[in-house]
């Protein structure tokens, strides 16, 4: 094992911290009751991220334009609210096990990077959330659709960031929360794969190439069996 691919979203920051920034700094711009689009945006962009239907050169302004039309406004309030959220989000948006994680592949002397889809918010403001919060100071390169032109699960989201450092797919893994885009793509494209489920029981091997585990944490458990 060469390198070690983390999601970002869910894997080692809680989407739900910064959908609920994001969620209050709309609710303020618009003086309406937004949750409910919020969540419908979201459904309705990963579906027609599986479909293979949206469009990878767009994927942030496609996500910001979905949203913006479901709340009747401007899409310049999505952008004042995501920059509004990521100033606003604390220390609880550190997922438990993500230091730890991390610090796993550090010391294994593996590259680290992240691979990571956006919506809403510009791959930019997730960066500066990694830094602000310690994280970034153990990934050698960050890598997002909106900077690849493309999104998981394709493969070239998973197989661009290898070509860079001069990786085969089977000299990498990654780690994600998503089963379909996280899991699955990175198998697809000929990765090991991890897949981090909350409800599972323990560390698990449940693929040729693949385990479960609880969260990012467990990590090294994983690599001393790869």
């Amino acid at each position: 094992m060469k390198l070690v691919s983390f999601d970002v979203w869910n894997t080692l920051l809680d989407i739900n911290v910064m959908l609920e920034e994001l969620t209050r700094a709309l609710a303020e711009l618009t003086e309406k009751e937004v949750s409910e689009k919020v969540m419908e945006a979201r459904g309705e962009i990963k579906g027609l991220r599986k479909s293979k239907r949206g469009n990878p050169e767009k994927a942030l302004e496609e996500s910001q334009e979905i949203l913006a039309k479901k709340l009747g406004c401007d899409v310049e309030i999505i952008k004042r609210a995501a920059a509004k959220a990521t100033l606003r989000v604390d220390e609880r948006i550190v997922i438990k096990g993500a230091i730890e994680g991390l610090k796993a592949a550090k010391e294994r002397s593996l590259i680290i990077i992240t691979t990571g889809n956006v919506m809403f918010w510009p791959s930019a403001y997730t960066r500066l959330i990694l830094e602000r919060f310690g994280l970034a100071d153990f990934i050698d390169k960050q890598f997002y659709s909106d900077e690849l032109k493309a999104y998981k699960p394709m493969r070239e989201v998973f197989l661009k960031p290898l070509e860079y450092f001069g990786v085969k797919p089977e000299e990498a893994l990654h780690i994600g929360d998503t089963y379909a885009e996280d899991f699955e793509g990175a198998l697809n494209a000929g990765l090991w794969a991890v897949w981090v489920n909350p409800d599972a029981e323990k560390v698990e091997r449940i693929a040729e190439k693949g385990f479960v585990v609880r969260n990012a944490g467990e990590l090294g458990e994983v690599l001393e069996l790869v």
